[in-house]
């Protein structure tokens, strides 16, 4: 099960468009200010004081609002927030910045249930973000609640849209190759830009495609267990880079003309190293080895070790995947 999930019956939601229009901020402020304060309501300070909280009293970033039973407070964050802790809650104000160009709430809510309502026309620049101990919901619409309940998080969207990220989910950083050679004409286009000239030290980015001219070749390390030569006249595309101790990956479609390939399996063999053709994939088991595509047909010339080669058409392709090129 989604570490958050819908829970109508557990989650409260108030309109707060009167605490919107109500009390305003100082230019330069970015404390929240209280708007509402029913029954037991305290802010402990990031210096560890505790106090009761009213009605005008700030909010300041680093401070835990806290209410007891039977009691709620209503908090505007910004000029186009407000939050509403529910009873028995407890909520850390980790950042709110009350920009008109780039407003942000980050709010951790540690226990109970909190309702929040955002000004539509402030949807497309607010960065608006409650964190629970299971993840973090991100608003993207106007009026959504989040509570926690034994340590879950459970989201509840009245109005527009919420993204939500676990937190047990780690985000894979985007993967690179490095250029360490560099002779002749060699570009590089990534996706959604232009093509330009690729120069020893570059970073070769997932998705971007490497060309060579006449007389030109390029040297980039993949990962630290491989690398490959990119010959004169080729094109290739970078598909998939893993810089993994566990599990290195990696997979180039070459296009036209040549790649030579050097791979470390590594002391458990676990390095996936494959170069793409049009008629079929090379798997490296081994060290060196080398790809060429011409006339739409792949070939593969063994160093040392072992290539496994995979016909992409097991028809008209008899012998092309792995012919020595000459």
């Amino acid at each position: 099960m989604d570490p958050f999930v819908q829970s109508p019956t557990k989650v409260l939601v108030c309109v707060l468009f009167l605490v919107l229009c109500g009390h305003g901020f100082a230019a330069d402020s970015n404390d929240g200010l209280v708007s509402i304060a029913v029954g037991k309501v305290s802010i402990i300070s990031s210096d560890g004081v505790e106090k009761l909280l009213k009605v005008g009293d700030a909010v300041p970033i680093g401070s835990t609002v806290k209410t007891g039973a039977a009691s709620r407070t209503v908090i505007k964050t910004t000029k186009q927030s407000a939050v509403r802790i529910a009873e028995n809650s407890q909520a850390v104000f980790t950042d709110l910045s009350n920009s008109d160009a780039t407003p942000k709430v980050l709010i951790d809510l540690k226990a109970g249930s909190l309702g929040a309502l955002i000004q539509p026309q402030a949807q497309a620049v607010m960065d608006f973000k409650i964190k629970t101990p299971s993840g973090i919901a991100a608003a993207r619409g106007t009026m959504y609640a989040v509570s926690v309940e034994d340590g879950k998080g459970f989201v509840k969207v009245e109005h527009g849209k919420v993204d939500v990220t676990p937190l047990n989910v780690q985000k894979q950083q985007p993967q690179t190759g490095k250029v360490t050679v560099v002779v002749g004409k060699v570009t590089e286009s990534s996706i959604g830009e232009p093509e330009h000239p690729l120069k020893e030290g570059g970073i070769v980015s997932l998705g971007s495609t490497i060309k060579t001219g006449a007389d030109s070749r390029a040297t980039v390390t993949m990962t630290t267990t491989s690398a490959v030569q990119i010959g004169p006249n080729s094109e290739v595309v970078v598909s998939e880079i893993v810089e993994s101790k566990d599990a290195p990956k990696v997979l180039l479609d070459l296009k036209s003309g040549t790649i030579g390939a050097l791979v470390n399996p590594g002391e458990k063999g676990n390095m996936d190293f494959k170069i793409k053709t049009p008629s079929g994939v090379a798997v490296a088991k081994g060290a060196f080895y080398s790809v060429a595509v011409e006339n739409g047909k792949g070939y593969v010339q063994t160093k040392e070790g072992e290539v496994v080669v995979t016909p992409l058409d097991t028809t008209g392709v008899e012998g092309s995947a792995d012919k020595p090129k000459q």
